[in-house]
């Protein structure tokens, strides 16, 4: 059998729209977990969010690509993101035979925060930055072998909810947890160069340089500063991989850099780190 790890795997809102996706991405977590694995998955939902609030007649309003977060906001975030999602997900990890338990980062105090606010003063209402994960609770069920599933809201010392960022919110998992692999699923192919082709492994110390080429933009920078963060917590290595692909987490999990034809993604470790054994 091959060596147990500690996986965190990340799943972005839009690979949560639909039935199908929601399925066959538990399906492949399943696998993961029945491999003797131990699993902790993320989702946020700002798609669904989006949505939710278009139908109460509350406006979506964006900062710097982040959501200002009104007191009316933090309540659709709470319905929609521990809510529907959260649960939508536990059905199907119940019909795959998985143990799954829905949490958020305010069970346990596991995930605090504190209020966001920009270098310049920007002001997103209630969105949260990390301050501080204690593991215990997700230590022990995942010891008992079931899965968490948390969505990605804190809770500030003074009793607040904050919006977080599931990227930062999976990452502070990982960190925590000192997790084997971070696997972010998202709804892209990887990391891309200036000329448009995959990378399919780089080292945490290339990321500097990536940025400051232009070749990463959007919703990547937020994701490769993140991973930074990981990497530099203990994170053994860092995946970012499509999830609209059939196969992609057991690809990105499995992948040792020696061929790029079963995996379409990038794989970030540190330069300094030893190989991985693959799974």
């Amino acid at each position: 059998m091959s060596m147990e790890m500690k996986i965190v795997v990340k799943i972005g809102g839009t690979l949560l729209e639909s039935s199908a996706d929601r399925q066959r991405l538990v399906a492949e977590i399943a696998a993961q977990w029945r491999s003797h694995h131990q699993v902790l998955v993320v989702h946020g939902g700002g798609k669904q969010l989006t949505q939710y609030l278009d139908q109460a007649g509350i406006a979506s309003r964006f900062v710097d690509g982040l959501r200002v977060t009104t007191l009316e906001a933090i309540d659709g975030v709470l319905k929609v993101f521990t809510g529907s999602i959260n649960h939508q997900l536990l059905a199907v990890f119940h019909q795959a035979e998985v143990p799954a338990v829905g949490l958020s980062g305010i069970d346990s105090g596991s995930l605090v925060a504190q209020k966001f606010v920009g270098p310049h003063g920007q002001d997103w209402g209630f969105v949260g930055q990390i301050t501080a994960a204690d593991p215990h609770l997700w230590e022990v069920l995942l010891k008992e072998r079931f899965v968490p599933l948390v969505a990605s809201v804190a809770v500030g010392d003074d009793g607040q909810i904050y919006n977080i960022n599931a990227d930062q919110a999976a990452v502070a998992c990982a960190a925590s947890l000192r997790a084997d692999s971070l696997v972010f699923l998202t709804d892209v192919d990887g990391v891309r160069d200036l000329s448009g082709q995959i990378l399919p492994r780089i080292s945490v110390e290339q990321i500097p340089a990536l940025l400051d080429s232009g070749a990463v933009s959007g919703g990547m920078l937020a994701k490769l500063r993140a991973v930074r963060e990981a990497i530099e917590h203990g994170v053994g290595r860092v995946c970012i991989a499509n999830g609209h692909r059939p196969g992609s987490l057991a690809a990105a999990l499995a992948f040792t850099g020696a061929s790029i034809e079963t995996f379409m993604g990038t794989i970030i470790t540190s330069a300094h780190a030893p190989a991985q054994r693959s799974s």
